[in-house]
């Protein structure tokens, strides 16, 4: 093979290996999220994803703090198989009793994030193939979320956080 055809050949594997990679990333772009085309709609889309992408990325840091900053006073977590945390005290021993034993990379795909004046509806789900650590051991995550927010003061704050497990995904 000459030294030409053998570059041209090592970048066109370079570049299959970088679209196979980029692929699955291509489905967690802040684009594919179901903005509304009207500026004023997706100004406010914009404010809520970013609370629950701040949320996201506390989950995956192990941050309690930075999630119930997220939270408004009055907020509730309701989490699968557990008991309703409705006080900033049991939230903080709920997420800390959780981080002792998991480890997440979690990236939500938003299905649909409402506006409805000073109140927001986001459903999530994981994509299929997500996994968390739990206890030492791999364990796929397949959890579907719904995230209730409340402008208080100017500022959207989770008042209802709430997930189930179901391995169909994104389906209905």
């Amino acid at each position: 093979m000459k030294q030409r055809d053998l570059i041209v050949c090592k970048a066109a594997l370079m570049l299959a290996t970088w679209l196979a990679l980029a692929a699955p990333m291509a489905v967690c772009a802040e684009d594919a999220i179901p903005y509304s085309s009207d500026p004023a709609v997706s100004a406010e889309q914009r404010e809520v994803y970013d609370v629950v992408h701040r949320y996201e990325n506390a989950l995956n840091t192990r941050d309690t703090a930075a999630i119930i900053g997220l939270f408004a006073e009055d907020s509730v977590a309701e989490w699968n198989n557990k008991r309703t945390y409705a006080t900033r005290e049991q939230k903080i021993a709920g997420y800390n009793k959780l981080f002792r034993i998991a480890n997440f990379s979690t990236v939500f795909a938003y299905d649909v994030i409402n506006v409805y004046g000073d109140t927001a509806v986001v459903r999530t789900h994981h994509h299929v193939g997500a996994t968390v650590i739990e206890n030492g051991k791999k364990v796929t995550d397949y959890n579907r979320e719904v995230f209730v927010l409340r402008k208080i003061d100017g500022t959207w704050k989770i008042v209802l956080y709430t997930f189930n497990t179901d391995p169909r995904q994104r389906e209905g």
